[in-house]
């Protein structure tokens, strides 16, 4: 009968995929909005500042924008103080959204 008496430890972690997918679906989403602000701001008529601006800075092969968090604030409130209060994880992710647009802008 020996070992019967070790209990042994067990650890089962139930809800750590489901909270994985839940954050990596909430990162996909803002992801598209970033894609939705880069596409659609605009300022007076039909001057699309970030998509010109990144299709400009593309074919000039300087792969950087500069982008006004009040400008991304006076069209999605929500998601430019997501991107003000934690820059490490919503950085990364808007960048990916602009390299996206950048190429759907340049394509042929």
């Amino acid at each position: 009968m020996e070992g019967f008496d070790d209990q042994g430890v067990f650890f089962s972690d139930n809800f750590a995929d489901d909270n994985h997918s839940a954050i990596q679906v909430n990162l996909q989403a803002i992801k598209r909005r970033f894609k939705e602000f880069l596409r659609q701001f605009h300022e007076g008529n039909f001057n699309y500042k970030y998509r010109d601006a990144l299709k400009r800075q593309y074919n000039l092969g300087q792969y950087w924008l500069e982008v006004n968090i009040e400008d991304l604030a006076s069209f999605d409130e929500n998601l430019a103080d997501k991107l003000y209060k934690q820059p490490s994880e919503h950085i990364p992710v808007f960048e990916e959204a602009a390299k996206e647009v950048a190429d759907e802008v340049t394509a042929p």
